[in-house]
């Protein structure tokens, strides 16, 4: 009888339990999780500003950590064979400034301030989809920052990392009717995570400061078209100095047709930044 008796007041205490941590679940969701109040209340005050929100407005933004990240160091012999065929005739320039030029024929390759130009108007061969799949297995295709014109089709690929895009670790193609002419990278090697989650500001704070941002470039009307989170190293503290590493944080991309590259905003302090 007594067991019976404990048995069942053990079950009430894990019932009450249950009970109290999907409250508290609860409560923690809704504490991150935009409503639909705030959503109009954001739309509204962009309106009234002459900004349209064609999309949708992120609804959750938990506390997120940072990314460990190496510094912008490229291997050079890896970079050779990576886009020239006759690697023993390549010439190789470096210059006090820590600048480095490679060419073979019409082949010619930059490294400078941690970025990597390519640029062979015969076409370096093979698709971008080709390149990355060999070179870049975890890189994948950012369509929103894809775009055609005069000179050709500009095709991105950006680093992601646990379901979360580095915006700046890519690898952008620009393809002509020769073929890949010109490729452009900067990326350095994803540590893993860094530190413990930290709060960041909500989806429509950040849409307040875009609000700010964007009056100073223009009074016309815009329309936004995407909005999402992705991490990013800000490339002047980047570096590239080898062994170096640096922290890529969450920040807020925003789209808008008025305007060629999206606005970053970061989501740990809430200021844009100019990229």
């Amino acid at each position: 009888m007594e067991w019976n008796k404990a048995k069942n007041i053990i079950l009430i205490f894990f019932i009450l339990l249950n009970a109290v941590l999907a409250a508290f679940m609860l409560g923690e969701r809704r504490r991150y999780t935009v409503t639909g109040e705030q959503q109009a209340v954001i739309r509204y005050v962009l309106a009234q500003h002459g900004i349209t929100m064609d999309a949708e407005i992120p609804r959750r933004f938990p506390p997120m950590r940072a990314l460990l990240v190496s510094g912008y160091y490229y291997d050079e012999d890896a970079l050779v064979e990576m886009f020239f065929t006759d690697v023993p005739s390549v010439t190789r320039i470096a210059n006090e400034n820590g600048e480095i030029y490679m060419y073979n024929n019409q082949a010619q390759l930059w490294i400078a301030d941690g970025v990597v130009v390519y640029f062979n108007p015969s076409g370096l061969g093979g698709t971008p989809q080709d390149f990355i799949a060999q070179h870049f297995p975890g890189f994948e295709y950012d369509a929103r920052s894809s775009h055609v014109d005069e000179e050709g089709t500009m095709m991105t690929f950006r680093d992601v990392y646990r379901g979360y895009m580095v915006y700046s670790n890519n690898v952008r193609f620009l393809v002509a009717d020769a073929g890949i002419i010109e490729v452009v990278m900067q990326f350095g090697i994803i540590q893993g995570w860094d530190g413990s989650e930290r709060p960041i500001f909500a989806p429509d704070e950040a849409l307040i400061t875009f609000l700010q941002r964007v009056l100073v470039f223009t009074s016309n009307p815009v329309t936004i078209w995407h909005m999402d989170i992705v991490y990013f190293t800000e490339h002047h503290n980047a570096g590239d100095e080898r062994g170096s590493t640096h922290h890529a944080v969450p920040f807020y991309r925003i789209f808008t047709h008025e305007f060629p590259i999206p606005f970053l905003i970061n989501a740990y302090l809430n200021f844009s930044i100019d990229v």
